[in-house]
């Protein structure tokens, strides 16, 4: 069984990839994983993953949109974690108005 030198809640390497099919989505995944041990209905959604960089994740790192403990738990857990654009200000219009 191997052990890993670091705590995976304290620090993690991992490679950030953009969709080419969705803009504002970014997945994040431990670098020493590959983008084929994705979930197939995930790889299907995101699309055309595009390499945007790697990056050391540490608990109090500032992240833009995320929460890097949160991104921490989530690679443990689940392996990737899914970066989703922000919710637009636009309102939602009901649905018989724009018949």
């Amino acid at each position: 069984m191997s052990t890993m030198s670091e705590d995976p809640l304290k620090s993690r390497e991992v490679a950030v990839y953009r969709s080419a099919k969705k803009a504002d989505t970014y997945l994040y995944l431990p670098v020493e994983d590959d983008l084929e041990s994705l979930p197939k209905e995930l790889a299907s959604l995101f699309g055309r993953a595009i390499f945007a960089m790697e990056l050391t994740i540490t608990p109090d790192l500032k992240m833009s949109r995320l929460n890097a403990e949160e991104v921490l738990v989530g690679l443990q857990e689940k392996g990737y974690v899914l970066q989703l654009p922000p919710p637009t200000n636009a309102p939602v219009l009901h649905e018989r108005l724009t018949e």
